[in-house]
């Protein structure tokens, strides 16, 4: 079989099943195989492999790739469709808190998180739809205040390890809870802040290790374990939320 020359797609059979994947060549000496969190299937090659060797690597990692093509499509969970209405129960930090629709000025329009209850105030308290645009608006000014905190206290745990300075953006995102960017800028989900704290510090840690190994092989876990041991446990607990 000749070498490969440029990118393309193939598909081995695993079970029942076809599995897809892209081979980028590349000047390197070992073949990588990464499973993006969209299910992708991407190998980086020496420029010397041929496609049958690739095949083979890709059939004895076929587990491992179907286990973590589950993990990523299990790892955030669908949105809940809600109504907005008084009584709905709403997640913030891991706790539960009932919605409490209270007619107000529109002068005085806003949302308090008062004991279990999540209290709208609201011109118009039968717009479920207005009521939604005030509980987002304030979600997102509760994530940048939070996520921010949690990030500056895990940069100053992992500055040890030679992180220098990434800079955060908190924004809405359909399937990840974070990235790291090639340029060490860490992306985290706003919804996040449903999740309990210390579900937020894994997925903070998790990406900030990513910025001293991009990838998802044993020096990465071999980092994490160092700095944050128990983290399966609060993956484990982080797949159970739903936003």
């Amino acid at each position: 079989m000749s070498a490969i020359q440029h990118p393309y797609n193939d598909e081995v059979t695993y079970g029942s099943r076809q599995l897809t994947f892209h081979v980028v060549p590349a000047k390197r000496t070992t073949l990588g195989i990464a499973v993006h969190p969209d299910g992708r299937v991407v190998v980086r090659a020496p420029l010397d492999a041929d496609s049958e060797f690739i095949r083979s690597r890709i059939k004895r990692r076929a587990r491992w790739i179907t286990h973590q093509q589950r993990r990523f499509a299990t790892f955030v969970q669908p949105l809940m469709e809600k109504e907005y209405v008084s009584g709905e129960t709403h997640r913030y930090l891991g706790g539960q808190y009932r919605l409490k629709i209270v007619r107000a000025d529109a002068t005085l329009e806003a949302v308090k998180l008062i004991g279990r209850f999540f209290e709208v105030h609201t011109n118009l308290p039968n717009v479920p739809e207005h009521t939604r645009v005030l509980l987002e608006a304030w979600y997102a000014e509760a994530a940048r205040r939070h996520l921010h905190h949690r990030f500056v206290e895990a940069v100053a745990q992992m500055r040890r390890y030679g992180i220098g300075d990434p800079e955060l953006v908190v924004r809405v995102m359909k399937r990840r809870w974070g990235s790291c960017t090639p340029t060490n800028r860490i992306m985290l989900n706003r919804w996040l802040v449903l999740a309990p704290t210390y579900c937020i510090d894994y997925v903070v840690i998790h990406e900030l290790c990513h910025i001293i190994h991009p990838h998802h092989g044993r020096a990465f876990y071999q980092l994490l374990d160092r700095v944050l041991p128990d983290w399966r446990r609060r993956k484990e607990q982080l797949e159970q939320v739903q936003f």
